[in-house]
């Protein structure tokens, strides 16, 4: 491809994998995405979303009623740093700034984006996964949280995984997502218990110990709030739909 590409799209139950020779961002406007990338597994989220490299293969799941901004990017609009730094690690927490631009985006219908709209769009978002990108230096403690959200994180160790002190981690937190570290973390664990509820038959109280809830009705309360419907509501759900 010669020029970036917004579109906005919806993505169907099941689907094979695909490659191309351009670079991608896949960003949640609605919902949530079961994502396979290079034979790994992640849940896309609107807190979450994805980097396909150039020639990366990768394969997704979805609702009926999700939807989902995707960023089609030249390779070569990437210095070699920081497509190698994405390529790395390419399932991103997502900054503040690219959630509100894909809820801008992502109101259009299901077609490809005004090219005006993406000249105005696109230079934000490559700003924040740049070097100076202000949610840049706590992808990698986002990643560490996300992979094992029932550990114990206190403020303290997120700090440290950082390297700053608990005051300043806060404000880094705040500035890049508009959340606390806490908040962070209540959802990696909420995302971690969903993919769980869907993809396992374990015993929702067992889920639920070991996304790091105190008790099952804590997941419950959280499920409540956030999705409109219980565990088991959810699970059998999204089971419905496989």
């Amino acid at each position: 491809m010669s020029s970036p590409a917004f579109n906005v799209r919806r993505y169907g139950r099941d689907s094979s994998v695909d490659r191309h020779a351009f670079a991608q961002w896949v960003l949640p406007v609605r919902g949530e995405l079961a994502f396979e990338l290079e034979g790994r597994g992640a849940r896309l989220d609107l807190l979450q979303g994805a980097f396909v490299a150039p020639l990366a293969g990768h394969a997704q799941a979805a609702g009926d009623d999700d939807r989902f901004l995707i960023v089609d990017c030249p390779a070569d609009m990437f210095d070699d740093d920081t497509l190698e730094r994405l390529q790395r690690q390419p399932v991103l927490a997502l900054p503040a700034q690219v959630r509100r631009m894909a809820q801008r985006v992502g109101t259009v219908p299901d077609e490809c984006v005004e090219a005006d709209v993406v000249a105005l769009e696109l230079p934000a978002l490559l700003e924040a996964f740049s070097l100076g990108g202000s949610a840049t230096r706590l992808q990698a403690v986002c990643a560490r949280i996300a992979a094992a959200p029932g550990q114990a994180w206190p403020v303290e160790r997120i700090a440290n995984e950082v390297g700053v002190s608990t005051s300043r981690v806060h404000a880094l937190f705040q500035r890049a997502f508009g959340l606390s570290p806490q908040g962070w973390l209540s959802g990696s664990r909420l995302r971690w218990a969903r993919g769980r509820l869907v993809d396992s038959d374990a015993p929702i109280a067992s889920i639920a110990q070991h996304a790091g809830y105190s008790e099952q009705s804590a997941l419950t309360r959280a499920l409540r709030r956030e999705w409109g419907m219980t565990p088991a509501d959810y699970r059998r759900r999204h089971r419905s739909a496989q």
